[in-house]
């Protein structure tokens, strides 16, 4: 007699011969097989739920930054007069302007002690009580840039002339709204204007520099509302908080 050979098991369907470990190899296979997946499949809904907690509390956040956003303030930077000379003959000035931590400068003119920038640039106010700072600078290319002179803005008193109970629409074009003094208490070099003009508040001022020699900025204050921002203009004849709190004080 001859003993069975088990080793090898004919697999009819298949037509060939097939070994037992082969079998169980497979099996083990595509047992690792299936836990890489389910593993794939855990870290991707990890992933996901944390992307998804992530946009949440960005979305937090950009809303708070929003809150405390008031409006934007338009600074038109129009020209300089008369300012310092820190090179040979002449200079090369821009201005820097800022609020808060906010900062932003007009383009360099060439050798110009009268520049004209007629430059808009826009700032976000979220506390009215920061000045608005402008400072002018002689650009140079081999050394650190050169000051020539700042001035401070008190913000307010143009914020205020938008809470005034006035029907604006009314007023003619050009009507003075309200008109603030040169003092000790700003940088203005003449007497500034608040006018209704072309349906909005305007205020036209030229400010005297401090720190240095000589020289003058005339600029022009706008204020707009940005996209998130509470607003600082008139509501019917609501006042804002600042307003209130500022009468209360």
């Amino acid at each position: 007699w001859r003993r069975k050979d088990t080793s090898c098991v004919r697999n009819s369907k298949e037509g060939r011969i097939k070994n037992p470990k082969e079998s169980k190899g497979a099996a083990m296979k595509a047992v690792i097989r299936k836990q890489r997946m389910d593993l794939s499949i855990l870290f991707l809904e990890v992933l996901i739920e944390s992307t998804s907690m992530f946009l949440v509390k960005l979305s937090y956040l950009s809303s708070k930054i929003d809150d405390k956003q008031l409006g934007v303030m338009r600074v038109h930077v129009k020209r300089g007069i008369n300012l310092a000379i820190r090179d040979s003959t002449t200079s090369d000035p821009y201005v820097v302007v800022t609020l808060a931590n906010q900062k932003v400068k007009t383009r360099v003119i060439n050798s110009n002690c009268n520049p004209v920038w007629d430059e808009q640039l826009a700032l976000t106010i979220k506390d009215v009580t920061d000045p608005i700072r402008m400072t002018v600078y002689d650009k140079d290319r081999f050394s650190g840039d050169d000051k020539m002179g700042d001035a401070e803005i008190d913000m307010r008193p143009f914020l205020e002339a938008h809470q005034m109970e006035l029907d604006f629409q009314k007023l003619p074009n050009g009507c003075a709204i309200k008109r603030i003094r040169p003092g000790r208490t700003n940088c203005l070099a003449e007497e500034s204007s608040i006018t209704w003009s072309n349906g909005k508040i305007i205020q036209d001022m030229i400010l005297r520099l401090r720190n240095v020699e000589c020289g003058e900025l005339e600029i022009m204050l706008e204020l707009a509302d940005g996209p998130g921002c509470k607003g600082l203009g008139r509501e019917g004849s609501k006042k804002t908080s600042w307003m209130q709190t500022k009468q209360l004080d």
